[in-house]
Formats: structure tokens, C-alpha cells, sequence
């Protein structure tokens, strides 16, 4: 070989190492972090007529209508989206029918449990596999003074009715009939206790958040659990918690659906989930390749300015924590109150239509009278 030749050979040798070790270099260095889309309603707040009856005082009414947690949909043998709605008021919820950017609020009440006059599931979570609807209570504490609530610790199934959307009820098809194949567990709690991720956050006056309640100053916050989302996908079930959330990590439980309420193996495991600083789940819903999660501010007062996002995340459990895919942040500055509305905060979403580009979704509002549902349309 030539001497020039095995030289340049040498000399381009050695620009290519260089090349590598400096490429090496720049990619250990801090990366610049991806932008999040800031998403506005496109339609919203939908109108709901007359809104939803309850047989209560009028002032408890107001405060009920108020209080939409969750919702369940699902389309009925006329492709009518039909949806169920859980408040953190009472033991019933309702029905609603959604079209033409309209929320049609059915007076007809489903009963989720039989309970003492007065009495609350705290019902914070609802979803459907299209064979039945579950429906979870809070699993936590009272936010204002720790007192334990064993009423908020039941999870709820019962029988969906593919021609008409809604619970199939008992041969009477009467209105106030009993639900059919209705089952009501408490097997929550204890298999939450025996997770080692949540066992430290599961007990009675586990205060919630990371500061003393208003109505008991004395004592601490203790980050216990506070269950707000609910899915439901491959016979499982998905629990998603606004507490505890330690710095910018949250939990979900999947446990095994039907195990759940017939005394089987749970299969239960826990995933830590990166939804940033301060935000916990305040809901969840299945799509095609995975769930869908709001995040928004966890349970200290201190972090209720930290506003909602929309992630994506596979639904693997993982013994270490995932990063989920954060698709957009919402924003809700536009968004005016109306009459009977006293605050914006988003804690239900509902999947309007999904294609491989975006998702539309539906978000309904604690604080907002029949949830205020807000359209969005988010990129994928």
C-alpha cells in the first residue's frame, strides 16, 4: 500500500474516533426537555338542560350536582353513547346520553348501595368492559379531620345491558328493580395493606396529603390513600390514586377483575408512575393500546395550583417507575362559570372517539353543576 493512502487511511481513522467520543459526549449532557402541547376545549361547557333530580333539600341538590367524580360510557344497540355518572355525594348515580354537544341527564337513579339515611360511598371512580359496570369508593380518610371512613371502601360491579347501555335490571324492568349479578366488596383495603408501595399509606385516620386537616390542626398528613381513577381493561382492573404521591410519583394498583369480587387470587401489583411534581390521578380510561390518565394536583392544599395533564401509559406493570407518555396540558383559563357552577376541577374523562391520530375526549368537573363536560381533542 501506498504511504499517502495508509496515512489518510489513519488520519480518517481518527476523525471518525473523534466523532464518536464527541457524539458520546453530547448526548450524556442535559437535553433540552420536549415542549407540552397546551390544549383548549373545543366545545364546552356542554348544556344539560334542567340538569339532574335528586330527592334531596335544594341547597343538597346543588352541592350533589356538583359533585360529578366519574363516568362510564358505553354505545347501546342504537349507537346512543350512553353514560354512567358517579358523584362523591350520596350513594346514587345517574344516567346520561350524550349528542350534539349535549349532556341529557336521565332522572332514572341507580342505587350503588343500600346505606343508612345520610350515608356516602365517596364514589371517586367508574368504568365499564362492556359486560358490567365498577364502580370504587375513595378507599380514604375525611379530607377535613382524618376521621376513618369505612364506607368509602367498597368497590361495585353489576350487570350492563348491551341493547340499552345501561344496568340490566331484575325481570320487573322496574326502574327501582334490583341490579342484576350486583356484587360489593371490601377485599380492597386488605390487598392494598399487603402491598409493600401502599401498605404504609392503608390504615384508620391516615390523614391524606402532606398537611395537618382544617378541622383537626393537631395532627399530621400522612400521604394516605386516596383512590380517584378507575379503568378497565383485559380483566383487569386499574386504580389510580391522588395519594399518596411522594415528590412526582403516583401509584396504580391492577388487580384481576373477577378474582377481585369472587375471593380468587387478586394478582394484585403496584406501578409508580412519573406524572410530575405534586400531580396525582384523578382519573383514568382504556384505549385501544393502553390508558389514558389525568393527572392534576395531588391532595395538599399547598399544590392545587399545579394544573391537569393528559398522559398515556401501556398499562404494564413495572417494578420501576414509568414515565408515561404526557400528551398535552389542559387549559382551562377560558373557561367561564355559570350560574350554578362554583369551581373548575377536572375528575372524570370519557373517550369520545379515538383514531390513529388523536384522541377526543370528554372531561367532566367536580365543583361544576352535571360535571360542565369540556370537549378536547388531543394528538396522539
Amino acid at each position: 500500500m501506498h504511504k499517502t493512502d495508509s496515512f489518510f487511511r489513519r488520519t480518517l481513522l481518527a476523525i471518525c474516533i473523534s466523532l464518536s467520543a464527541i457524539t458520546c459526549a453530547l448526548a450524556q449532557l442535559p437535553q433540552p426537555a420536549v415542549a407540552i402541547p397546551v390544549v383548549k376545549a373545543t366545545s364546552g361547557p356542554w348544556d344539560s338542560g334542567g340538569g339532574f333530580a335528586f330527592d334531596l333539600g335544594k341547597k343538597k341538590i346543588l352541592k350533589t350536582r356538583q359533585s360529578v367524580s366519574g363516568i362510564a360510557c358505553n354505545l347501546n344497540a342504537q349507537q346512543q353513547r350512553v353514560c354512567l355518572l358517579a358523584f362523591d355525594e350520596g350513594v346514587e348515580a345517574r344516567y346520561v346520553t350524550l349528542n350534539d354537544q349535549r349532556l341529557a341527564a336521565d332522572p332514572e337513579p341507580v342505587l350503588l348501595r343500600a346505606a343508612a339515611a345520610g350515608s356516602e360511598l365517596d364514589a371517586e371512580g367508574m368504568a365499564t368492559d362492556g359486560r358490567y359496570f365498577y364502580v370504587t369508593g375513595s378507599h380514604s380518610a375525611k379530607r377535613s379531620d382524618c376521621a376513618s371512613n369505612p364506607e368509602s371502601r367498597h368497590v361495585i360491579r353489576f350487570r350492563l345491558d348491551p341493547a340499552t347501555g345501561r344496568a340490566l335490571r331484575s325481570p320487573t324492568n322496574n326502574p327501582a328493580g334490583a341490579l342484576v349479578d350486583y356484587a360489593d366488596t371490601g377485599r380492597l383495603w386488605d390487598i392494598m395493606q399487603a402491598q409493600p408501595a401502599l401498605a404504609s399509606h392503608v390504615g384508620e385516620r391516615k390523614c391524606l396529603g402532606s398537611e395537618p386537616p382544617s378541622k383537626a390542626p393537631s395532627l399530621a398528613g400522612q400521604q394516605g390513600v386516596n383512590i380517584e381513577g378507575l379503568a378497565v381493561q383485559g380483566g383487569k382492573l386499574y386504580f389510580g390514586f391522588r395519594g399518596p404521591v411522594v415528590g412526582d410519583v403516583a401509584k396504580v394498583l391492577e388487580v384481576n377483575a373477577d378474582a377481585l369480587f369472587t375471593g380468587g387470587d387478586a394478582q394484585a401489583a403496584v406501578t409508580s408512575i412519573a406524572l410530575g411534581a405534586h400531580r396525582g390521578i384523578r382519573d383514568m380510561v382504556a384505549v385501544t393500546n393502553g390508558l389514558l390518565l389525568l393527572a392534576g394536583p395531588d391532595d395538599s392544599a399547598a399544590n392545587k395550583g399545579v394544573g391537569w395533564t393528559l398522559a398515556w401509559w401501556d398499562g404494564k406493570a413495572s417494578r420501576q417507575t414509568v414515565t408515561p407518555k404526557v400528551l398535552a396540558a389542559l387549559d382551562l383559563r377560558g373557561v367561564k362559570l355559570r350560574g350554578c357552577d362554583e369551581e373548575l376541577k377536572p375528575e372524570a374523562i370519557t373517550v369520545l372517539e379515538e383514531t390513529p391520530q388523536a384522541y377526543k375526549l370528554l372531561v367532566l368537573s367536580d365543583g361544576m353543576c352535571d360535571g360542565g363536560p369540556l370537549a378536547f381533542t388531543i394528538a396522539r
